[in-house]
């Protein structure tokens, strides 16, 4: 299986779409991680600046009550307490003599305001003790004056900063591998649907080279693909039926109608080989009218199976009252069954409205209704029954007739064929096939049964059917 190139798969839908909801992912993302870091780094930098704040004026009120000495005790006290770790103090007097604190030196080279506000200061690493920081730092500082020249600085550790600055670059990493991550999730993806449509593709053209057998391969997992291509199969098993039903079509129609044409080109040709009579002649143009005339009906029945199977009567789609439709084709049919002495009964029931073609429904009855009449003997009888159930809506015509054996039941719904023991009646065997296309179109079943004797033709439609 040859693997797509990559050109080929950013120039699908899926990899360009899951880029595009990377890049937006990406850019939400790093949005909101610029603010997260904004806003930490802003709250991180208040709490330094306030706790700075607030321990300037603690010591500021320790020398008012203690003195430069108090003072100094305090610091030196505060550098050894665990809880000011995070802290760097330096009290000098006035000459610049270091009386207390953790910081070596006055940061050198840094002009630092003495007005009790906070400062960013660069500061020497070995300045601090404990070398806190692998290389020099900017720290937050405060610094005053006191009344007798002495000067106190107090600076804030920036371990909270650092770790907020840690988390930051990790959170910056974790979107970077995730755009990274969802490119190749979006190439893996892009490949696997190039690789199925690829093999539709391949199918299609096999099939547009002549091979109709040729169906699109499932692969099991039951996806949308699988979905499609069952879609697809089911499309192409119908069109490789109608295609063999045109064969059969055009094959029948060239062993059916070449009698009828050749009759009827034979007895025009005899009529004007010599001079006849009036008489003759219009004897010779009847008969080759009625030949005409069932060249038509014939033509008529097939384009009217082409038009069922094709479903181009969809537009004349509503609801259809069965009960109105058998009562019309009764009151229709009934001459033609007392002239050869038949009975027609009719039974209805209630509720049989489906949807349908009423064109084509009472095209297909009276094809039916039709059928019996021909072959059943005079003084025969046949019935017309509408029978709504739970589960279908049934429309039977059945007659005492010589009936279809069970074996050729099946068979006599092709077109064109006719049993032997029909042969001597007018007909061109394409009655049962409309009547079959009909059934197909409206979504119901065509179900052929001996009326001991005779034939009983039942079409099942569904219940409340909607095509």
């Amino acid at each position: 299986m040859n693997l797509p190139s990559l050109p080929r798969l950013f120039q699908t839908t899926a990899v360009r779409l899951a880029l595009r909801y990377a890049l937006i992912y990406a850019l939400v993302l790093g949005l909101a991680l610029a603010a997260f870091s904004w806003s930490s780094s802003r709250y991180v930098d208040a709490q330094l600046e306030a706790g700075l704040v607030q321990e300037l004026r603690a010591l500021s009120e320790r020398f008012q009550t203690g003195g430069t000495d108090g003072l100094a005790d305090t610091i030196r006290k505060r550098t050894l307490d665990g809880r000011h770790v995070d802290r760097f103090y330096l009290l000098v007097s006035p000459g610049g003599e270091i009386l207390a604190g953790n910081l070596f030196a006055w940061p050198s080279g840094s002009s630092i305001s003495l007005d009790a506000k906070v400062h960013n200061v660069w500061i020497e690493d070995d300045h601090m003790a404990g070398r806190r920081y692998d290389d020099d730092a900017y720290l937050p500082v405060i610094a005053r004056e006191f009344p007798d020249g002495t000067r106190v600085l107090l600076a804030a550790g920036v371990e909270q900063a650092e770790a907020l600055h840690e988390i930051s670059e990790f959170l910056i990493e974790v979107l970077g591998a995730s755009v990274v991550l969802a490119v190749i999730m979006s190439i893996i993806l892009g490949r696997a649907m190039l690789v199925r449509m690829d093999t539709i593709s391949r199918t299609a053209g096999e099939i547009m080279a002549g091979d109709l057998s040729q169906r699109v391969p499932l692969s099991g997992r039951n996806d949308e693909f699988d979905a499609l291509a069952g879609r697809l199969n089911a499309m192409l098993d119908r069109i490789q039926q109608l295609i063999k039903g045109i064969r059969q079509v055009t094959e029948n129609v060239a062993h059916d109608l070449r009698s009828p044409l050749s009759r009827l080109r034979n007895r025009l040709e005899v009529t004007l080989l010599e001079p006849r009579s009036e008489a003759e002649y219009r004897a010779a143009i009847g008969s080759a009218v009625e030949d005409a005339e069932g060249l038509i009906k014939t033509f008529n029945a097939m384009l009217g199976i082409a038009q069922a199977e094709a479903g181009q009567h969809r537009t004349q789609w509503g609801r259809v009252d069965l009960n109105r439709l058998a009562t019309d084709l009764c009151d229709l049919y009934r001459p033609a069954t007392r002239e050869k002495g038949q009975t027609l009964e009719l039974s209805t029931g209630r509720d049989a409205e489906i949807t349908g073609s009423r064109e084509l429904l009472a095209q297909a009855l009276g094809n039916l209704l039709d059928n019996s009449i021909k072959y059943t003997p005079a003084g025969g009888s046949i019935s017309l029954q509408v029978k709504p159930s739970a589960a279908f809506t049934e429309l039977r015509v059945a007659d005492s007739g010589p009936g279809i054996p069970a074996a050729e039941r099946d068979h006599v719904l092709a077109r064109f064929v006719r049993l032997d023991s029909s042969r001597h009646t007018p007909g061109n065997g394409l009655g049962l096939s409309l009547v079959q296309a009909v059934a197909r179109l409206h979504k119901a079943e065509l179900v052929l049964g001996d009326a001991g004797p005779g034939l009983i033709v039942s079409l099942r439609f569904p219940r409340n059917a909607v095509a």
